[in-house]
């Protein structure tokens, strides 16, 4: 079952991602700003915070999102993939190109911009995420052996 469930959350993060991505610029800056002016409810930030606060959440976003990505390709490999540095290097990888894909998709939705900064936190995100399920599995097999 577990084998089932991985690569269909992974599907499900993907078709995600191209969704968002597909939004305009207007209701995708419009969606991070609504995030932003809630804050700027329970937090008083001024008008100069409130933008800085609205970048550090879209930029975030990226990191998180290419993370979990990354997390359930690993996920979703680990039963194919035995070496761990293999393992490392597939999710990252399949995660990091479905960022930079991500970005040249956004170049051609009216208001979006493909931003080479983006693909590295896309890159970033999905190395950490990865990362986490190798070292996870690779702590589990230690304690499955004592």
């Amino acid at each position: 079952m577990t084998k089932i469930i991985w690569p269909v959350l992974s599907f499900l993060v993907a078709a995600g991602i191209f969704f968002s991505s597909s939004l305009s610029g207007e209701v995708s800056g419009y969606a991070s700003m609504a995030i932003a002016q809630i804050v700027r409810d329970i937090l008083p930030l001024e008008d100069a915070s409130l933008s800085l606060f609205n970048f550090i959440v879209r930029k975030t976003a990226h990191f998180v999102v290419f993370f979990v990505l990354a997390f359930c390709v690993a996920h979703s490999l680990k039963f194919h993939v035995h070496r761990l540095r293999f393992l490392l290097l597939w999710a990252w990888g399949i995660a990091s190109v479905y960022g930079v894909l991500d970005e040249i998709h956004q170049y051609f939705i009216p208001g979006r911009v493909m931003d080479v900064n983006d693909m590295i936190i896309n890159s970033v995100g999905a190395f950490a995420g990865a990362a986490l399920v190798v070292w996870y599995v690779k702590s589990f097999k230690k304690l499955r052996r004592l």
